[in-house]
């Protein structure tokens, strides 16, 4: 972890709800993941979530996929973001 992408997504991720929402993204694959699936997985509100997607594309850990005129997200960041939830679990952070 001492890539400055890394830093950053460590640092996104000790918050449960987005390392929830992330979990679920790496299990989905190169799918993505409706908005509201998200939201639910993570426990939180759609808007609450809203909140953590936005940051989250801002980070560019996530992207952000219209499918089915359904609003989706994907893991932009994957490679960093799997690092990151291994240290977080290793660690205890979260």
């Amino acid at each position: 972890m001492e890539t400055q992408e890394s830093t950053l997504t460590l640092a996104l991720l000790t918050v449960p709800a987005r390392a929830a929402i992330c979990r679920a993204l790496l299990e989905a694959g190169e799918d993505c993941l409706p908005a509201i699936v998200l939201a639910e997985v993570s426990g939180v509100t759609l808007r609450r979530a809203a909140h953590h997607f936005q940051e989250m594309v801002q980070a560019e850990v996530l992207a952000l996929v219209i499918r089915d005129h359904q609003v989706c997200y994907t893991l932009k960041a994957r490679r960093a973001v799997r690092e990151a939830l291994e240290y977080v679990d290793r660690s205890g952070l979260n």
